[in-house]
C-alpha cells in the first residue's frame, strides 16, 4: 500500500517489511511445526519467534494510517480504483504460484482444487464458505472488510453530507467499546461481522495517527489513542489465549502488551515527525517486497520443507527457503505488479470515464 505523499514516509516502509518477516520466521520457526503444516523442527528456538504473528497487527495500523490518507479526496470510485489496482494484481499471481506449487508438490499435506482456485481469485471466498489456498489471506478477509464496511460507508456519507472523519473514528470507537463488554449479545455479534470490532482499533489507531501528522498531537487524539491501545490489548490477550490451547503453549500478555505498545510508540513518533533522520529512499524497494513476501512465503515455504527436510541442513534450508522468498517477492514487485497495477488502473479510469463520467 504505497504511500503517495508530497513527501514520502519511508519509516513505514521499514516497518511494514520487519513486520512481514516476523510474520514469515513465525510461520517458519514456531506455527508451521507446532500446526502440523511443516515437518520441520525448530524446537530449540521457536520460542523466540512465537510472538511473530502480532506482526499483522502492525499491518493494520499501518493500513488505517495509509487509508486515511487515500480517502482524502472522499471519491468512493477512485478509492476503489486505487485499492482493486494495488491488491489485486499481485494477489492473482501469488494465488496461481500457490496453486500450483500445491498442486504439483503438496500432496499428501496440501490438496487444492481448481474450483478453489477460481473462487480465491476474487478475494472474496470467505463470504460463501470456500478455504482459502493460504492461510495468510485472512487479513486480506480483514482488510476488505475495512473497505466495504467502514470505509465506502463513510465515503456515501460524504456524498450525501460532508463530514469530518473524526466522526467515523468516535463512531466506530464507541462501537468497539461497547464490543468489548456486549461482545455476547447477538447484534454485536453481527456488528463485529461487518465491522470487524475485533480489530477496529487498529484501523482507528492508524487512522488518528495520519490526523496527528497532518496537524499535531492533541488531547483528543492522545485520549483516542489511549482507548484504542486498552482495546488492542484486550484482544489481542485474548488471541493468545486460544493460540495457547492450539500450540499447548503459554504467551505472556506482559511481552504481549510490550510489543503493541511499541508498536503504538514508533507509529506516533512517524506521525510525529520525529523519525524523520531514518526517511531514506533506500526503505522504499523493502515496503515493496512486503505484500508479495506475505503472500507466497507460507504454504510454498513448508512444502519446500517437506520436500527437502530429509536432504539438507534444515538450518541451510530455512535460510535458503527465506532467500527464495525475498528474491521472488522482488520480481514479483519490480517486473509485476508495477506494470499490471498501472495498467488495470489505467482501464478502471477509462471504464470509470465511459460508464460513470467524470463527476468522481
Amino acid at each position: 500500500m504505497s504511500l503517495k505523499l508530497k513527501n514520502r514516509i519511508y519509516q513505514i516502509d521499514l516497518f511494514r517489511f520487519l513486520a512481514a518477516l516476523a510474520v514469515v520466521l513465525y510461520h517458519y520457526l514456531f506455527n508451521g511445526y507446532s500446526s502440523g503444516m511443516s515437518y520441520l523442527n525448530f524446537n530449540e528456538i521457536r520460542s523466540f519467534f512465537k510472538y511473530g504473528y502480532l506482526g499483522v497487527d502492525i499491518f493494520f495500523i499501518i493500513s488505517g494510517f495509509v487509508i486515511a490518507l487515500s480517502i482524502k479526496h472522499r471519491s468512493l470510485v477512485h478509492f476503489w480504483i486505487s485499492r482493486i489496482s494495488r491488491l489485486y494484481p499481485v494477489y492473482w499471481i501469488s494465488v496461481l504460484l500457490t496453486f500450483t506449487v500445491m498442486k504439483l508438490f503438496g500432496a499428501p499435506r496440501y490438496i487444492v482444487w481448481f474450483k478453489q482456485l477460481l473462487v480465491n481469485l476474487t478475494m472474496f471466498q470467505n463470504y460463501i464458505g470456500v478455504g482459502s489456498i493460504d492461510g495468510v489471506y485472512w487479513s486480506l478477509f480483514v482488510e476488505m472488510k475495512f473497505y466495504i464496511f467502514v470505509i465506502s460507508s463513510y465515503l456515501i456519507v460524504n456524498k450525501l453530507k460532508k463530514i469530518k472523519l473524526d466522526y467515523l473514528v468516535y463512531s466506530w470507537l464507541s462501537l468497539s467499546i461497547a464490543y468489548v463488554y456486549l461482545n455476547e449479545l447477538f447484534i454485536f455479534q453481527v456488528a463485529n461481522n461487518l465491522f470487524i470490532l475485533e480489530w477496529s482499533s487498529y484501523f482507528i489507531a492508524g487512522i488518528v495517527f495520519y490526523q496527528i501528522y497532518e496537524s499535531k498531537l492533541n488531547l483528543k487524539y492522545f485520549i483516542v489513542l489511549s482507548i484504542s491501545f486498552l482495546i488492542s490489548t484486550h484482544h489481542a490477550i485474548l488471541k493468545s489465549e486460544e493460540l495457547e490451547l492450539y500450540h499447548n503453549t503459554t504467551f505472556s500478555p506482559f511481552i504481549i502488551v510490550g510489543y503493541l505498545l511499541l508498536f503504538y510508540l514508533l507509529m506516533l513518533l512517524v506521525s510525529s515527525k520525529k523519525l524523520n533522520s531514518i526517511n531514506s529512499t533506500k526503505l522504499t524497494k523493502l515496503g515493496m517486497l512486503t505484500y508479495p513476501l506475505y503472500l507466497i512465503h507460507q504454504n510454498i515455504g513448508f512444502i519446500i520443507f517437506n520436500n527437502l527436510v530429509n536432504y539438507m541442513n534444515k538450518y541451510v534450508l530455512l535460510i535458503s527457503t527465506i532467500i527464495l522468498m525475498i528474491f521472488l517477492s522482488y520480481i514479483l514487485s519490480n517486473f509485476y505488479e508495477s506494470r499490471i497495477s498501472n495498467y488495470l488502473k489505467s482501464q478502471l479510469i477509462k471504464l470509470n470515464t465511459k460508464y460513470i463520467g467524470n463527476n468522481e
